[in-house]
């Protein structure tokens, strides 16, 4: 929790606004996680080593990205996880909901308690894209736009200098790629990115103005010249000296 709370204050809180998650012991002093709160007892011995046949790990089938509507949401993972969990009418078999982590100060990675990587129940609860003005999809979804991304900038920019690579053993495994499936093609096909840009909009010319009068007449009279039209321009007193 940010800020970091004292013992005191953290059993006056539930005590004063109980939890679904925490709850104090026998004894009143110590706080622990309740057990309805724990990770499924399907959960395998091994989760981190575990993977499906695609090469994708436990935990990545139940991580999704997000971008909350509110800018520095992602820095208080408390907040994050409360306000998905209260307004984002999460399945059942999603929660509770496990980790939090910052990726960035705007978005971050969330770890649920079931698999995202059913397309039909998947489809169905992004449908009703809740929580309001929250951008959110699996982390597969988000390491293929990723890689989609970086492969579009090689495209457009082929001599720019590669960024370095990131050791993954330096960082948790929840802020890992996730593995992409062996049918999954990666190409950078951002139509918005590669269109053509649109032909500038000529500017409207000042009735007022002499230059453009001048030019105006120009086109409009073929067989005029430039210096007839500067003779036209000048002061009359000036032409009769």
């Amino acid at each position: 929790m940010k800020p970091e709370v004292t013992q005191i204050l953290l059993q006056q809180a539930l005590r004063e606004h109980p939890s679904d998650i925490l709850e104090l012991a026998s004894n009143g002093y110590h706080v622990r996680r309740k057990p309805s709160s724990y990770p499924p007892k399907f959960l395998p011995h091994n989760s981190f080593e575990d993977v499906d046949d695609d090469g994708l790990s436990f935990w990545d089938q139940r991580t999704i990205y997000v971008e909350p509507h509110v800018r520095n949401l992602c820095q208080t993972p408390a907040k994050l996880a409360y306000w998905l969990k209260e307004h984002g009418q999460l399945r059942s078999k999603w929660l509770p909901i496990q980790a939090t982590h910052m990726l960035f100060n705007t978005c971050a990675f969330i770890v649920l308690s079931g698999s995202v990587m059913h397309g039909d129940v998947w489809s169905k609860w992004r449908a009703a894209e809740k929580p309001d003005n929250w951008k959110i999809m699996t982390k597969v979804e988000h390491t293929k736009r990723t890689a989609e991304y970086l492969a579009l900038l090689e495209k457009q920019n082929p001599k720019g200098k590669p960024k370095p690579k990131i050791n993954e053993a330096t960082i948790s495994a929840i802020a890992r790629p996730a593995a992409l499936a062996m049918n999954v093609e990666v190409v950078p096909d951002y139509k918005e990115a590669t269109a053509q840009p649109k032909a500038k909009r000529k500017r409207n010319r000042r009735k007022g103005d002499k230059a453009d009068q001048s030019t105006d007449h120009l086109e409009a009279n073929d067989t005029s010249t430039a210096a007839e039209v500067a003779e036209d321009d000048e002061p009359k007193s000036k032409r009769r000296g």
